[in-house]
């Protein structure tokens, strides 16, 4: 375990992507009223969700593990790019795309390496176009070696600056609009909800570069960097997992004889988060 990215990650451990009982909520997933799913070793409880990013109670819960995969890569720089699709344009995440894509050749016939980029595409305020928030690992970018390739891809003035507040704050940039920043329709900016976020960027959450979620040295595939994130911010402990009626969760939540006897009917517990 390496202690240096655990304190980057948030600090309330899998109730950081799980919202408590306890907490404040303003939605519920509609897939899994009354269920809730009660961390045995803990026992900690927290709702169910059908985890779609289309479901509005679930998308932030998502939208918050995904920024902690973020978090653990360890992004160093923090890039905007004011214009990378048009107000009338039809596909904007498409036109997006290929307008990074140049941007980072252009950049490669500059002679810098761009690194690896997390994105995410956001309506401009003043709804002329659309912009794009980035995470990038690797070398040292310049200003004016950026500016030369966006002008070069059509993508609009960019800015790109050290990340000096690591954590979850950097984690979050750019997915403030499925919820990052909190549970419930209450962080949202107005103009925006998941939905709008999620149909901007043709169902994802980000988009990113193929070896961008490389931690410690080590490449993942999206879910699985999720997986290790929570397992360093648990600190390596294991956690098992179980998802039942709301009386039988609290049942179990109060009973630590039978969160034991649970456990030892798994097979194997996951060591840091469920998948």
């Amino acid at each position: 375990m390496a202690p240096d990215v655990a304190d980057d990650l948030p600090d309330t451990s899998l109730a950081y992507t799980r919202q408590t009982v306890t907490a404040k909520s303003a939605l519920t997933c509609a897939f899994a009223p009354d269920l809730l799913t009660v961390e045995l070793y803990s026992g900690e409880v927290f709702p169910a969700g059908c985890r779609r990013l289309a479901c509005p109670a679930c998308c932030p819960r998502l939208a918050r593990r995904r920024a902690l995969a973020i978090t653990a890569v360890r992004p160093t720089r923090m890039i905007r790019m004011s214009l990378v699709a048009g107000r009338k344009d039809e596909s904007p995440c498409t036109t997006a795309l290929i307008r990074v894509k140049r941007t980072r050749q252009s950049l490669r016939r500059l002679g810098v390496n761009p690194g690896e980029w997390c994105f995410t595409l956001e309506k401009n305020p003043l709804d002329t176009g659309y912009h794009l928030h980035c995470v990038q690992t690797g070398g040292y970018i310049a200003q004016s070696t950026l500016q030369s390739a966006c002008e070069s891809a059509g993508a609009g003035i960019p800015f790109i600056n050290a990340i000096s507040r690591p954590g979850n704050w950097s984690s979050r940039y750019g997915l403030k609009g499925f919820g990052a920043d909190g549970y419930g329709l209450k962080t949202y900016r107005a103009q925006d909800g998941s939905e709008q976020a999620l149909a901007i960027n043709n169902g994802r959450l980000e988009h990113h570069t193929s070896h961008f979620f490389t931690i410690h040295g080590h490449q993942y595939g999206v879910r699985q960097a999720e997986r290790v994130a929570l397992s360093l911010r648990n600190e390596g402990k294991p956690t098992v997992y179980w998802t039942t009626s709301r009386d039988e969760a609290m049942r179990i939540m109060d009973d630590p004889q039978s969160r034991q006897r649970l456990i030892a009917s798994r097979q194997s517990p996951t060591i840091g988060a469920r998948g």
